[in-house]
Formats: structure tokens, sequence, C-alpha cells
């Protein structure tokens, strides 16, 4: 029956269907409201710094096409560190701890940058934002929350032996590679964005 109809959807539906995912979910929501109410705060404190701050990140958008490289590899290797943390946490004591906080600090992180350059450069800043960071993330952070639940389960599932937590991983692997190749691609999304700032002039 079409290899179990391509392994059930490489294992997404399995993932989908299980509490891990609304856990993980609602813990990155937690940390998006914690960083949104600090980046307000620190905007009005810091705001010389972060105007500094994303003059410089759009400056590397501006020297031309030879920063299309350099834009690169740093997109790319920013998506594919957030999933191999996630692998990395599920095979640690306490994976479950681990999990959360991972995608509580992703929360956190983005909404913080959001809410700090609304606080400094209002609505433009926002943009700002939402162009470097926000449109990519629409990709990247549903990946990572489906990588976290797979490792979550694989966690769980793990037999006690040597290995047998990459064993328990093994059977959501199609849903892992398909998520970092998709994180992968989102990532790459922040070099046109970058190079529509800096034509924009934010």
């Amino acid at each position: 029956m079409k290899r179990q109809r391509v392994l059930s959807f490489l294992s997404l539906r399995v993932l989908w269907d299980t509490p891990h995912l609304v856990f993980l979910t609602a813990m990155l929501l937690c940390g998006a409201l914690a960083g949104s109410c600090t980046g307000l705060r620190s905007g009005h404190s810091e705001g010389a710094l972060l105007e500094q701050l994303a003059g410089q990140m759009v400056a590397q958008a501006q020297v031309g096409d030879g920063a299309v490289g350099v834009l690169a590899g740093k997109a790319l290797v920013g998506a594919l560190g957030w999933q191999a943390a996630a692998i990395l946490c599920g095979m640690l004591r306490g994976h479950s701890l681990w999990l959360s906080g991972l995608c509580a600090a992703r929360g956190f992180l983005l909404a913080f940058s959001a809410g700090a350059f609304l606080s400094t450069m209002q609505w433009e800043g926002l943009l700002l934002a939402l162009v470097t960071g926000g449109v990519s993330a629409i990709v990247t952070v549903p990946c990572l929350i489906l990588t976290a639940s797979a490792c979550f389960l694989a966690g769980q599932e793990a037999p006690r032996r040597h290995g047998g937590y990459w064993y328990a991983l093994a059977r959501y692997r199609g849903a892992v590679l398909l998520c970092t190749a998709m994180a992968l691609g989102g990532g790459l999304v922040r070099v046109p964005m970058l190079f529509l700032a800096a034509r924009l002039g934010l």
C-alpha cells in the first residue's frame, strides 16, 4: 500500500496526534510572551544600540553579490543549529525540560527582537524584524516544534541500552529529515529578505 502511505507521510501524522506538540507549542508561546514584554521595555533603554545593530545587519546586504555567500552561510548555520539543538536535547536526561526550554528560548528571541525594534524604531522597526527574521520563522519555527516533538517521543520510547535514543528516533527519521530540509530552506529566505530591507532603506 505505497509503503504504508510513505511511512504515514514521513511520520508527521504520528507527531501531530500527540499532546507533546501542544505542550511544546505552549512553551514557545510562553517564551514569546515573555520576550515581547522584555523587548518592549529594553527598547527604551537600549535604543541607540539596537539601531546600530539593525544598521549593521542591513549593511551586510548592501555590500553586493559577494555578501550572498556569507549571508546564506549564516542563515543555514542558524537554521541547522536549532534543529541540531533539538536532537541533542532529546538525548539528555530530563529531555522534556531541555526541549521545552529550547522552544521557549526560540519564542523568546523572536518576540524579543520584534518588541525591541518596535519600541525603538516604531513601525519601521517592526517591519525590519518581520523582513529580517519573521518571514523565515514562519517555516523554521513549526519545523523546530515538530522536530522537538519527535525527539520528545524518542526520549520516552528509547530502549534502556546504548544507542537506544537513536534507535527510537529512527522511527521519526522521515519527519526529522523533512523538517530539517524545510528549516534550511526557510533559513535561506532570510537572504533575499535582507536584500529587500537594504533596498527599502530600513
